[in-house]
């Protein structure tokens, strides 16, 4: 039994029309056709134009909404960074009074350091007042040999007061027998003055002087009109000259 082909009929295609009508009685009306794989196309590119405009607002929001945060964080970090310098600022505002209070604290020791050493230099005058002054070697025989120490003799009148010529502490209070009396004053710094006068002296070993303190009254021998005292002065255990410390005004 033969069998035959069967012939398929051929599919129409299919068209779609899109009218353009216009509100002007006299304008024609105008027809675009299109085919369905034509509108798919159309579809396609459509779909993907709707996509790409949600995707890109999407993106936007979003970089807009880190944007947000970032600049947020920011100023809170700005803020917070002005709150630590202006308290960084107020501390080094303190700190600089600190120092200040400080630094003038040190100049005003330093000073009264200052003042309480130039006091326990024996430069002043040991003598109340007016004197004839005499510069010369004291001359003492120790084991066999001369030894000259430098001192001064003094010749003032009654009521002279022999005064200490600089702060100092009494290390010794002895006779002895050129003068009769002799003090000592230790001034703390290296330097000794010795004080030798013929009256009994106003103070005792151990006792603490400060400049001008009084340390005897001078008393002229019968017949006299003058006292004489000698004053010395030794520097780290060695005599010095008198002169060389003594400031001598008027």
């Amino acid at each position: 039994m033969a069998i035959g082909k069967v012939k398929k009929k051929k599919r129409k295609a299919s068209y779609y029309y899109a009218l353009t009508i216009s509100n002007d009685p006299k304008a024609n009306v105008r027809s675009r056709r299109y085919t369905h794989g034509l509108l798919k196309v159309y579809e396609i590119i459509v779909s993907i134009l709707i996509l790409t405009v949600i995707g890109f607002v999407g993106y936007e929001s979003y970089d807009a909404a880190v944007t947000k945060e970032r600049e947020s964080v920011y100023k809170e970090t700005i803020a917070s960074l002005q709150d630590e310098n202006d308290r960084l600022s107020i501390s080094i505002e303190q700190l600089d009074e600190k120092v200040a209070i400080l630094s003038e604290t040190v100049n005003q020791k330093t000073e009264v350091v200052a003042q309480i050493e130039e006091k326990s230099l024996p430069t002043g005058f040991p003598l109340s007042g007016a004197a004839d002054l005499n510069e010369k070697d004291e001359q003492l025989r120790i084991d066999g040999q001369t030894v000259e120490r430098p001192m001064i003799e003094f010749s003032a009148g009654k009521g002279t007061y022999v005064i200490a010529s600089g702060d100092g502490t009494v290390s010794m209070v002895a006779e002895e027998s050129t003068y009769g009396w002799e003090v000592r004053l230790d001034h703390g710094n290296g330097y000794v003055t010795v004080y030798r006068a013929g009256t009994e002296p106003k103070v005792k070993q151990g006792d603490e002087v400060p400049r001008g303190g009084l340390l005897f009254e001078l008393e002229p021998a019968e017949n006299d009109t003058t006292a004489k005292m000698a004053y010395q002065i030794l520097k780290d255990d060695e005599y010095i000259k008198p002169t060389e410390m003594l400031k001598i005004e008027g």
